[in-house]
């Protein structure tokens, strides 16, 4: 299965780039301006073109600030996923280029070149999706911050508080293998998407020990640009940190050195927690083949397979994506309102009081697995079990193992 997205300005149709995954070739001109003809077209007419669905595959349109148009083709996947994706997408180049570049470019080719400084991030993203076409080695979902849940987080977060403060910033958190296990206060702030986008900007290429970065923050700070700054403390651990013109490099891998050296052999356990994700003092029931633990509000996740059923790389994977198919095609269907916005419900206490609000379980079986997911305050958690478990007993054991995993306050979670 395949997934392009397309980049063309609105005013003119003029591509600026495409990118794909999966196998087949790279969309052609001819197709990409059909696709574009029909939606400006339509456009002139007063009707907004916003998908199409073919046996197999579904085409999105989306215009973003009447500047650019952005167009998904992709099959496997739910209409509400390529929403998300599309809006990712544009925010990537936001965070790169800057909205007011996007909105008056001052040159469409020179607009073309600095595009390209995103495309690892759309790549990234494009991984994202759930086409049945893996070829990177983590199952991620596109809106959501991958998180670990460490023993030591809260030592970390203790760490991390401090270097913060030396660096005079207020934004910052540890990554470990690319997942999140703590940050600040103001960093949970952010936006879930500017989030998301800032961590895949370092780790996309991750093949130096510190990097600066200027970027804008989509909806923070789209025409201001902050630096992002990472350092790498020990072997796949690193601290990310937004900051203003000072200090400057060097100042910073020096302060991270004095911050966290009487913390490396902390940080070198913490990151043996990884691939599992969560405590190894924690044992999962037998019958659990994997789980995700989503908190929608804050919009962060952890997704792990259990390692007593993990024979090899390649079922260990294909579990997890069979958790993501789940949450994507039923959970985000049934147990999610169609128009989730919690600022609109805030604002609007009387009318969403009267709104679906989602169910609160969900659940599949197949020939070889079933999947169960439960809702419980801000959280939902999905369960991947055998076939041979009663489909009466998933409820207690995910409600079992769900109460286990939110009562260790030491993770941080």
């Amino acid at each position: 299965m395949t997934a392009h997205v397309m980049c063309l300005t609105s005013s003119g149709g003029i591509p600026l780039f495409v990118r794909k995954k999966g196998e087949g070739e790279l969309m052609t001109f001819s197709k990409m301006a059909s696709l574009n003809g029909v939606h400006m077209f339509l456009k002139t007419q007063n009707v907004e073109l916003i998908n199409t669905d073919m046996p197999d595959t579904t085409v999105v349109w989306k215009e973003f600030k009447g500047c650019i148009t952005l167009i998904a083709i992709a099959s496997g996947t739910t209409k509400r996923v390529i929403d998300k994706f599309l809006d990712a997408v544009f925010n990537a180049m936001i965070l790169i280029v800057g909205l007011k570049d996007l909105e008056q470019p001052r040159s469409v080719e020179r607009l073309k070149r600095d595009l390209r400084a995103c495309y690892s991030i759309i790549d990234r993203l494009l991984e994202c999706l759930d086409i049945a076409d893996r070829t990177g080695s983590k199952t991620d979902l596109v809106d959501l911050t991958d998180c670990i849940m460490c023993s030591e987080n809260h030592l970390l977060q203790i760490c991390l508080e401090g270097y913060m403060e030396c660096l005079d910033s207020l934004y910052g958190c540890v990554l470990i293998h690319d997942c999140l296990a703590v940050a600040t206060e103001s960093w949970w702030s952010l936006d879930a998407i500017e989030r998301k986008l800032l961590i895949l900007a370092i780790t996309a290429e991750s093949n130096c020990t510190a990097k600066d970065l200027p970027i804008f923050l989509p909806n923070k700070s789209p025409n201001l640009a902050y630096r992002l700054v990472n350092v790498t403390l020990v072997n796949n651990v690193q601290v990310l940190a937004l900051c203003g013109p000072t200090p400057d490099l060097p100042e910073i891998e020096r302060l991270a050195i004095q911050c966290w050296r009487n913390s490396i052999e902390t940080l070198r356990t913490s990151e043996q927690c990884y691939p599992r994700n969560f405590p190894s003092s924690i044992s999962l029931d037998s019958a659990i083949l994997g789980f995700l633990l989503v908190n929608y509000k804050i919009g962060k996740f952890v997704l792990s397979g259990n390692a007593q059923h993990s024979k090899n790389h390649v079922s260990g994977t294909h579990r997890l994506d069979t958790i993501r198919t789940f949450y994507h095609h039923a959970v985000e269907t049934f147990l999610l309102p169609v128009d989730y916005n919690s600022e609109k419900e805030e604002e609007e206490p009387n009318k969403s009081a009267h709104q679906f609000k989602g169910a609160k379980e969900t659940y599949w079986c197949s020939e070889y697995h079933k999947c169960h997911a439960l809702k419980e305050t801000d959280h939902i958690f999905c369960v991947l079990y055998t076939s041979t478990v009663p489909t009466h007993t998933m409820r207690l054991i995910t409600q079992k193992t769900l109460k286990i995993l939110l009562a260790d306050k030491q993770v941080c979670w």
